[in-house]
């Protein structure tokens, strides 16, 4: 189970990374049309339609990776002046119920895909970018997502039971 939860978090890191590199590619490709429209009045019309593609995957395809760089929202005000073991269960209970959600997202997700593809739905521009494929990264990150709470699940009951702090853990 560990060496699934190794490969997790390593996919994780590529995914952050390469959500890292889709930044520069946005900013290249706006300038791109910008030269093309303004200098050539040659416009590429693609700019608008991948850019907001682009956005969507570092978006989803990050969620992990700022999930195991503690990069979301965490309110430790009440936790942390709670008693080394009833912060655990705390912590272990949050997890759970984020767990849950976010396998609804998953899902979710997943049927937004499989509609896209049985629909054959395509963009509205002339394009006609087939929607599974910007779609897919948005289910991918969920359940990369999903993946790596799991491996928090299992790493606070670990920790619960040998009475150990749950948020000391290695990354």
């Amino acid at each position: 189970m560990n060496r699934l939860f190794y490969a997790v978090e390593k996919i994780a890191y590529w995914g952050g990374y390469l959500s890292g590199w889709l930044v520069p590619g946005m900013m290249v490709l706006v300038a791109l049309e910008v030269f093309t429209r303004y200098v050539l009045s040659r416009p590429l019309l693609l700019a608008d339609e991948f850019s907001a593609y682009m956005l969507v995957a570092l978006s989803f395809l990050g969620l992990a990776y700022t999930w195991r760089q503690r990069g979301h929202v965490r309110i430790t005000i009440v936790v942390s002046r709670l008693s080394k073991k009833r912060a655990g269960w705390i912590r272990l209970g949050a997890l759970i119920a984020v767990f849950l959600f976010v396998l609804e997202m998953d899902r979710s997700a997943y049927k937004m895909v499989v509609y896209a593809l049985q629909m054959n739905m395509k963009s509205s521009t002339f394009l006609m970018v087939p929607l599974f494929w910007p779609q897919m990264p948005i289910f991918i990150g969920f359940v990369l997502l999903t993946l790596l709470i799991l491996a928090d699940i299992l790493r606070a009951a670990r920790k619960i039971r040998a009475n150990e702090d749950v948020e000391d853990f290695e990354q």
